[in-house]
């Protein structure tokens, strides 16, 4: 019974945190192309807080290999560095930020996830809250490439198209929350498989 507990508020942890990030999703979408700018410096700072604070945690690396923690932590630090680039006016760099910042997010998911071999309850969600928080990152950049990309005059109306498909998207995301909220106590094992599954279809959208 007590495990049963645990995984409830597990789960309504992460059912808050899932609300919480479509919540802020909707509104990045529906900034302007010059409003998305600002936001993308704004990530850019909690990204390099976020990255310090992945970094304490790996002091108490219970069991990960030395070279498991010098690969994250040598992913860590290429990453601050992009994220600590000053603000770019040009378009171009800031293109070729998100570009790097993306790619520096993906070799850190990597490397979080190839660390295995342990059944410490204590790595295993330090790789899953690790590599759900890049993966979240991930998505707001790859947001933020949409809107320069299709936010410009001669795409305007490509860019409506596409907002109101990711508005879509993003209901259909907030209304499986409430109802998984409603429904969890009798399925609490079930969903976060159920919402991998919606945020699937829904970062799929940004590469049609």
């Amino acid at each position: 019974m007590k495990d049963e507990l645990t995984l409830k508020e597990k789960g309504t942890k992460k059912l808050e945190e899932w609300k919480q990030f479509v919540h802020e999703l909707n509104e990045q979408l529906h900034h302007d192309v010059s409003d998305a700018k600002e936001a993308f410096e704004l990530q850019k700072k909690k990204l390099q807080d976020w990255i310090d604070s992945v970094d304490d945690q790996l002091e108490d690396a219970w069991d990960i290999s030395k070279e498991k923690v010098r690969d994250i932590r040598s992913s860590l630090e290429e990453l601050r560095v992009q994220a600590a680039l000053g603000r770019a006016e040009a378009e171009d760099l800031m293109h070729d930020q998100q570009k790097e910042l993306v790619k520096g997010l993906h070799d850190l998911k990597h490397k979080i996830n190839s660390i295995y071999g342990s059944s410490k309850e204590e790595v295993q969600t330090f790789k899953e809250k690790v590599s759900d928080k890049a993966d979240d990152f991930h998505t707001r950049f790859d947001l933020f490439r949409l809107q320069w990309h299709l936010g410009m005059v001669e795409a305007k109306e490509e860019w409506q198209e596409k907002k109101k498909e990711l508005s879509h998207h993003l209901h259909e995301l907030h209304s499986k929350l409430d109802h998984l909220e409603k429904e969890a106590a009798d399925k609490w094992k079930g969903f976060s498989s159920e919402m991998s599954e919606a945020w699937d279809h829904f970062k799929k959208a940004f590469k049609s």
